[in-house]
């Protein structure tokens, strides 16, 4: 096992990984509304996909500091099985399909190679066991976390009962070139295994809306680019703007989309909820939205509804102010988005304070118009 990761094989070493989840899932993320199968008194977090389950986990200094699980499909059914859309990767489903899942860092850890090292072993681990294919739901802010793994976006996202609005990610574990090319940590161990373009070819012929999208930056900033300029420009032909890019140059535009993800929607998902913590901006590229919700204008309660529509974009408030959003926002139809990361949009005042000042500009323009609407 790679590094301090070991996997559990006793009870208590169970328990003190439900401990530690307790402690981040219930606690930090105040998620006791979400998981009514924790135990407040035991001060655990488990449930029935735990039974037969892979747990692996970090410790430094005597003490648990991170933890994840790995189911394998031949074990027993995965949560949310359907919407991952299974089937459509026979003949590897179901004997050599996995999913990734409850991931645990200490908070004074993240951001250190702890969780690094957790994806590895759960990688080798899962190679050694003939799986081909690993799946995670992930949460829009995870998006560039999981891109650098190696993990694509394959079909839209839906609404877990347990996190809101997820989006389904794929690993293919024999396709060695992708991981060289987007430089994935699983690359070096990747070399000790046979390579093979198979689970790849699989993926783009079961589904083809994925092989003719280019989903990020996370291989190549210039051809992300491409992509979203061509999509910008339509926008500006059908005599509509992208709000938050306003005045902005090409290269301006360029830095601020490489760190977005493009993230296809359905109609009906609820892509942002009142509780909702997630920090992340949304640009609608196609499709409209309608943003529903109450706030407390000068005379009493006002419901908000408004519709948005290509160009436009939602998440402003909460990304400015932290503060838990008022509104749930709805695709109405089909549609893309682009998701920016909220953590590296706050980087851009350190590495280009320029296009940031003009990027938090049109945010506060945008907040101003919108509480305007409410108070006037």
């Amino acid at each position: 096992m790679r590094g301090t990761v070991q996997i559990a094989s006793s009870k208590a070493e169970r328990e003190e990984i439900y401990r530690l989840r307790y402690d981040i899932y219930i606690e930090e993320m105040e998620g006791r509304e979400r998981h009514s199968e924790a135990d407040p008194h035991a001060r655990q977090f488990s449930d029935d996909w735990d039974v037969h389950a892979h747990h692996f986990y970090a410790s430094q200094d005597g003490r648990m500091v991170g933890s994840a699980r790995l189911l394998f499909r031949r074990d027993g059914p995965f949560e949310c099985e359907s919407q991952f859309e299974l089937k459509r990767f026979e003949p590897a489903f179901p004997d050599h399909v996995s999913m990734s899942s409850r991931m645990a860092v200490h908070p004074g850890l993240r951001g250190s190679h702890l969780l690094k090292n957790l994806a590895c072993a759960m990688f080798t681990f899962a190679r050694d066991h003939a799986i081909r294919f690993d799946f995670i739901d992930c949460h829009p802010r995870l998006l560039p976390l999981y891109s650098r793994l190696g993990y694509r976006i394959y079909r839209p996202g839906f609404n877990h009962p347990k996190y809101t609005y997820v989006v389904p990610m794929v690993l293919v574990l024999d396709d060695a070139d992708y991981l060289d090319r987007i430089r994935s940590p699983f690359a070096t161990i990747a070399e000790d295994y046979p390579r093979s373009s198979d689970g790849t070819e699989l993926l783009l012929s079961r589904f083809p809306g994925f092989a003719t999208d280019v989903q990020s930056a996370v291989c190549d900033v210039e051809e992300f680019w491409d992509v979203l300029k061509h999509r910008l420009l339509t926008l500006s032909d059908r005599k509509r703007r992208c709000d938050i890019l306003n005045g902005f140059s090409d290269e301006e535009m360029k830095s601020v989309t490489s760190v977005g993800h493009l993230v296809p929607c359905r109609e009906g998902d609820v892509v942002l909820n009142v509780a909702d913590p997630c920090r992340e901006l949304f640009v609608i590229l196609s499709g409209r939205f309608q943003v529903t919700g109450t706030v407390q204008g000068p005379f009493g309660e006002v419901r908000i509804v408004k519709l948005l529509e290509a160009g436009e974009s939602f998440g402003e408030i909460r990304f400015l102010t932290e503060h838990i959003r008022y509104a749930t926002v709805t695709a109405v139809e089909d549609s893309r988005l682009l998701v920016l990361s909220a953590k590296a949009l706050e980087r851009l005042t350190m590495t280009e304070p320029v296009t940031a000042a003009k990027l938090y500009r049109n945010l506060a323009r945008l907040v101003a118009n919108r509480l305007q609407d409410v108070t006037v």
